[in-house]
């Protein structure tokens, strides 16, 4: 039978094209021959040798496997992008490419012992918003709450510096006797929950130097919201608790003298943490200043934050890995890469909890570059 007649037949009996395509293509490679359809009809041609087939099966089936891995590739960054795929022993990234985002510190006396305060709040604002090396990749601001006490030049200079300026009210808690008598005014950090413009903010304290980005802290998997539990009854002299929440940081460490990462602890320094802002959240705050005893106002917006967000409670704070910041630094922890540390740079501390001389020239370095950019 005529090879034609063949592939008619082949082609006529077989109940699909595609069943009937690979059949012939099949048969016809023995015999010199490839099908293929042309207009509405399937056609046998003659191929100039056995060489050329084989060559044109592996080109297409190359390309094939092109398509098809860059089509998993393309699927894998896209669940990695939103979270949907955890890493090993990791939970998920949070996506925070639609929220909006903002570092916070701020500044609430103009005394003359206070000036150290207004230089450090400026150089933090020139690393977290200028410098190369440090700086946000994001166009995060960077919000300074102010007291009405701070003068209009300091405003002037920090605005001018790129800083976005904020004045607040001091918040006032009756009996309150904290270790040091400025420390009243600590209680303006709890103005940051009314911000509600903002979806999370990246409290610093003024004292808190840079050593890298920490553009990816709002990534972090501790940095979701929660719902807010129902572990212990709700205490009828506080206000409502909120449905969720958003409290992370890192726990304290009481020591230069520590090891990395340091001895984890169940309290936080109130120095360095991500939330959410909530006026709900805010309002349970501020009822807590007026329940007398509830918590020790030595520290004062430190305790109430433990208080109000202690593991055995209903928000229970969650934990932000060591590397975004570190309380009392040592040198082995810039070793290790940590990306930003809290600690009085300007000074060389005390005996018993001495300043790494490394972190007090790098301070100074990076004052000198800022008063040369802003020169």
């Amino acid at each position: 039978m005529p090879a034609e007649n063949i592939n008619l037949v082949i082609f006529r009996t077989l109940p699909s094209y595609s069943g009937r395509l690979k059949v012939l293509f099949k048969y016809n490679l023995l015999v010199g021959r490839v099908a293929k359809r042309q207009r509405g009809c399937l056609t046998v041609i003659k191929m100039p040798s056995f060489k050329r087939v084989v060559h044109y099966v592996v080109k297409s089936e190359r390309r094939f496997q092109f398509i098809f891995y860059l089509a998993v590739l393309l699927v894998a960054i896209n669940l990695l992008l939103w979270g949907a795929v955890p890493l090993r022993g990791r939970s998920p990234i949070v996506n925070v490419s639609r929220l909006k985002l903002a570092y916070a510190t701020i500044l609430t006396s103009s005394e003359a012992d206070h000036d150290a305060y207004f230089l450090s709040a400026r150089i933090l604002n020139y690393q977290l918003l200028h410098a190369n090396s440090t700086s946000t990749t994001s166009l995060t601001p960077f919000l300074i709450l102010v007291t009405p006490a701070i003068p209009f030049w300091k405003r002037k200079i920090l605005a001018n510096e790129g800083a976005t300026i904020v004045e607040v009210e001091k918040l006032h808690m009756e009996g309150m006797t904290p270790l040091f008598e400025r420390w009243r005014d600590m209680m303006v950090k709890l103005r940051l929950f009314q911000l509600t413009e903002y979806d999370r903010i990246l409290f610093l304290d003024a004292d808190t130097f840079l050593l890298k980005s920490l553009d990816g802290v709002f990534s972090d998997s501790a940095g979701k919201r929660r719902q807010t539990k129902s572990v212990t009854e709700a205490m009828v002299d506080e206000a409502a608790l909120p449905d969720s929440y958003l409290f992370a940081t890192v726990p304290e460490v009481r020591s230069t003298v520590h090891s990395y990462p340091p001895l984890t602890l169940p309290y936080f320094n109130s120095g360095f943490f991500l939330l959410s802002p909530s006026i709900q959240l805010f309002n349970y705050y501020i009822s807590l200043l007026d329940l007398k005893g509830r918590f020790d106002t030595t520290y004062p917006e430190q305790n109430l934050l433990n208080y109000a967000h202690r593991e055995s409670g209903n928000m229970p704070w969650s934990r932000l890995s060591y590397r975004w910041n570190i309380n009392l630094p040592n040198m082995n922890d810039v070793k290790k890469g940590v990306a930003s540390v809290h600690s009085k740079l300007w000074t060389d501390g005390n005996i018993l909890q001495p300043t790494d001389p490394f972190l007090v020239e790098s301070w100074k370095r990076v004052k000198n570059e800022m008063e040369i950019f802003y020169s």
